[in-house]
């Protein structure tokens, strides 16, 4: 079974701090990273199940992020979290590689819905890779 890991990544504190204590008393393990640089030193580093990653950030934006991370890893679930989602279409997400987006502020029971969601895609991409594996 996998262990539960999500990698927040945003460029304000405040966010950071507040996404960082919900999601602790949700009971997962969450790590932050304060950059997109942070981020993907972190990825080298360590697996992350779910990653909720700013979309506005300076230097390496949570688009560019997101492109990066698909390149080292297809299997990680992708949340874009902004203010201004209004400025990005879902649809433009999904194909750049996001598997969802939340809007700041985003509420606790918002938020442990998506991360409900996001583990149970895990799950089911988990267990299609166990099925072709023993398939073949």
């Amino acid at each position: 079974m996998i262990e539960k890991k999500i990698l927040v990544v945003d460029d304000e504190e405040t966010t950071r701090v507040l996404l960082e204590r919900t999601i602790s008393e949700l009971g997962y393990r969450v790590e932050l990273a304060c950059s997109a640089e942070d981020a993907l030193d972190k990825i080298k580093n360590e697996e992350f199940q779910l990653i909720i990653t700013d979309l506005k950030m300076p230097e390496i934006d949570g688009v560019e992020l997101c492109r990066q991370i698909r390149r080292i890893n297809l299997e990680t679930v992708i949340y874009a979290l902004s203010g201004y989602l209004t400025e990005f279409e879902p649809e433009k997400l999904h194909d750049i590689g996001f598997d969802g987006h939340l809007s700041k502020p985003v509420s606790g029971a918002v938020l442990k819905h998506a991360i409900e969601g996001a583990f149970a895609a895990t799950y089911q991409r988990e267990k299609r890779q166990n099925d072709q594996k023993s398939a073949s």
